[in-house]
């Protein structure tokens, strides 16, 4: 029997559509719960989440597989199972990871998720060390310090 590789385009890389429905739906879950932000937090919504650590309880809780705990600046390189490809802000979407560089000691030290609301325009959540789990328009600091974007390609 012969067989032909299969090749896929840039765009079939991407997080596994069940997964990124259950990703949704776990993120909306926490912003509704709106936990502080602690420094560490990874576990409980009550003590509280940092930023990579809200990322991380939603996709865990998401089922999304093979990830761990780890910081930011890892997710950014695509360490610790957070298996992922560069994109442009133009062509992210729902469940794209979003970095910052607020300061030049901890490049990519902040990570969120682009969502969309009910309108269609692209709003970002993340732990904010002020307001805890927050969903913000993508302006101002959050625009001027993006650094880079990331699409998931787990489970794809």
């Amino acid at each position: 029997m012969l067989s032909a590789p299969f090749f896929a385009g840039p765009e079939a890389l991407a997080l596994a559509d069940h997964y990124k429905t259950s990703l949704k739906s776990q993120l909306h879950f926490i912003i509704a719960k709106h936990p502080k932000y602690t420094w560490g937090g990874a576990k409980d919504l009550e003590e509280g989440l940092d930023c990579s650590g809200y990322v991380f309880l939603a996709a865990k809780w998401a089922g999304i597989p093979g990830i761990s705990r780890t910081t930011s600046f890892r997710m950014s390189q695509g360490f610790g199972g957070w298996e992922s490809r560069e994109i442009g802000l133009g062509e992210a979407d729902e469940c794209d990871l979003l970095f910052w560089t607020f300061s030049e000691s901890r490049p990519e030290g902040h990570v969120g998720v682009l969502l969309r609301d009910d309108q269609g325009r692209r709003r970002v959540t993340h732990s904010s060390a002020r307001r805890g789990v927050v969903l913000d328009i993508l302006r101002g600091p959050l625009r001027e310090n993006l650094t880079k974007v990331r699409r998931l390609t787990i489970g794809e």
